[in-house]
């Protein structure tokens, strides 16, 4: 609360001890300070501004610039690695933020009610003539008819383009305020409950959605989506097409999408073309090599047999794909390497040159992760036996990358766009349109002053130039009143 409010406030305490009037108690001067915080503007713009920069931080980790900043200042470079591991959208923080601001919305627009509907209802129908001074534009019309006739035929005409009229009389002036569309202001109350959608909806899109960026599944195989989400997706088939010049024109991805052992989903999946299923949503990001593998024991028993996705390069060449695959239950985990992708470059692995169709393979502790004996090369169909485990390269393959995302706040984001067209719709489609006017008995004739409340609003005083035209057949030609400027020629 700022100290001007802390001001009044003890003087209101003050004042009312004085008249007699009990103090506030402690808990009524906690919600009176508490309420002035949400309304508070200076409070509003230190939220969003600090709302910003958690979103720029959270967009830049996404890049390679924070990764630069320790070539400049090596001391930073423990704080970059604590931004790209900090998920922001995702943190407590994040949605404190975006429930504060809700709150603060909300708080505002229940304080500002009362105000709107009393402008709505109970309209202040009184003004002064310094209103219609500067008013701009403003006119004055001189009617030759007595007081009340004159009024009556203002109101009439007023009501004839759509005005709601009320009038007052006072010290023998008769003052009038008119207008029509008086419940488009409320057109601002369904856009504020989208701009508090808007947040409920990021709330809980970061609390309960997720995204998965390297969802990779190979041909034929199924992995489970997870979080929860009880999804299984199965890659049937990947095709890809080139150009004559080797480059990459189009690829996809085949899919089955299973909700437990139902099919709940099959499609192509390009990109560009994601598949949506409920709130989540598979897109195509990238593609690469996969091997089919076939691990036995001593006995013959299959251990695993599954394909395995080729997704970093090896240490021992750079161009050379490579995967790991883990047996904690054998205390063993594989090293494979495929040759390199780049015509230019060498094969070679250490001092094993490898041939297209061929990969190598290394058995190793899975704890400490120390070389188990040597490795070997294995062509499509063969088996050789690592740490006592009959290791099988079945045949080559290929893997899809996919990227998972899921926003159950989708839903309400959708709800909170309605609700700011509709807003928009409603405050833009039926303008609220006021007019004022006086209207007194001067030098044995009647004065009819009239300005509309369109200080910033040209709309409304080019209505209010036809509500002028209008009136001129019943009270003759207007005259320019203040800073009035006749737009009419």
């Amino acid at each position: 609360m700022s100290s001007v409010a802390a001001r009044d406030e003890r003087v209101t305490d003050i004042l009312r001890r004085r008249a007699g009037q009990p103090g506030r108690s402690p808990v009524e001067a906690a919600i009176d300070r508490v309420w002035r915080f949400f309304c508070s503007v200076r409070a509003a713009i230190y939220e969003i501004v600090f709302l910003s920069l958690l979103v720029l931080i959270g967009t830049l980790k996404g890049s390679i610039i924070p990764a630069q900043i320790p070539r400049f200042v090596p001391a930073l470079e423990p704080l970059v690695v604590r931004w790209y591991a900090f998920d922001v959208f995702r943190s407590g923080i994040f949605s404190f933020t975006l429930a504060l601001l809700t709150v603060a919305i909300v708080v505002c627009t229940v304080n500002r009610l009362p105000g709107i509907w009393a402008a709505i209802a109970h309209p202040t129908v009184a003004t002064t003539r310094r209103f219609f001074q500067t008013a701009e534009p403003a006119a004055r019309f001189g009617v030759d008819a007595p007081l009340q006739a004159a009024v009556d035929a203002l109101v009439r005409a007023l009501q004839a383009r759509r005005y709601r009229v009320v009038r007052e009389d006072r010290d023998g002036e008769v003052h009038v305020y008119a207008d029509k569309n008086r419940f488009g202001i409320l057109g601002t109350f369904p856009f504020h409950l989208g701009l508090i959608l808007v947040l409920v909806g990021g709330i809980v899109g970061a609390q309960l959605g997720f995204r998965e960026t390297m969802f990779s599944i190979p041909e034929g195989s199924v992995r489970d989506v997870g979080y929860g989400t009880g999804l299984r997706v199965e890659l049937t088939g990947f095709i890809d097409t080139y150009d004559e010049l080797g480059a990459v024109t189009e690829y996809r991805s085949d899919v089955i999408l299973y909700e437990g052992d139902r099919e709940v989903r099959r499609q192509s999946i390009e990109v560009n073309k994601p598949l949506t299923y409920n709130n989540i949503t598979f897109y195509q990001t990238s593609y690469g090599q996969a091997a089919a593998m076939r691990i036995t024991d001593a006995a013959g028993r299959v251990v695993f047999e599954d394909p395995i996705e080729f997704t970093y390069l090896s240490r021992s060449n750079k161009d050379a794909p490579a995967a790991k695959l883990d047996l904690p239950a054998q205390g063993i985990a594989l090293e494979l390497v495929y040759p390199n992708l780049l015509l230019d470059a060498k094969p070679e692995i250490g001092d094993i040159k490898l041939q297209p169709g061929q990969l190598y393979a290394q058995a190793r502790d899975w704890r400490t992760n120390e070389r188990i004996g040597e490795g070997a090369v294995l062509g499509q169909g063969d088996t050789a036996t690592l740490a006592g485990y009959g290791v099988q390269f079945v045949r080559e393959t290929r893997f899809t990358l996919l990227q998972v995302a899921s926003n159950p706040g989708i839903p309400i984001l959708f709800a909170a766009s309605a609700m700011g067209v509709l807003g928009l719709a409603v405050t833009f489609g039926f303008p609220h349109r006021r007019v004022r006017a006086i209207v007194s008995e001067r030098d044995a004739a009647t004065e009819m002053l009239i300005a509309p409340m369109a200080r910033r609003d040209w709309a409304g005083k080019r209505d209010f130039i036809a509500t002028v035209a209008a009136l001129e057949p019943r009270f003759g030609a207007a005259e320019p009143y203040g800073r009035m400027l006749d737009e009419r020629t």
